[in-house]
């Protein structure tokens, strides 16, 4: 039985796995061309989506926050709090890191995706 400690990071869950996919996703996608403007070079295209990957990524911190705060309540906690620290504490943190590379990667992405892509 879930307590509303982790009901509350399940929802949170769930909209940052969907931002983390969108965000990892949009550069990814920009490598098959299949909307690329005729006039825009494939390393320009794939830059353009690093502004994509980092809101989406941005958005996923967001939510990671949320189950951060969570686990750190203020005030007096219920009975189920430590269980849910227990089970959560780890996962949320990963989170954290996780949704801070993809910032940091499409950071880079929109800074410098063109390169690469345009020595092939």
């Amino acid at each position: 039985m879930s307590c509303h400690y982790e009901k509350a990071i399940l929802k949170e869950r769930k909209w940052f796995i969907l931002f983390c996919l969108l965000s990892f996703l949009f550069p990814l996608f920009a490598l098959t061309e299949i909307f690329k403007p005729i006039n825009e070079s494939l390393g320009v295209w794939f830059q353009r989506s690093g502004a994509t990957c980092v809101v989406f990524a941005i958005f996923a911190e967001f939510k990671a926050v949320k189950m951060s705060k969570v686990l750190d309540p203020s005030g007096f906690v219920s009975t189920s709090y430590d269980t849910a620290v227990k089970k959560y504490h780890f996962q949320v943190q990963v989170f954290n890191y996780i949704a801070i590379f993809l910032v940091v990667f499409g950071t880079f992405v929109w800074g410098y995706g063109d390169i690469p892509l345009n020595q092939i």
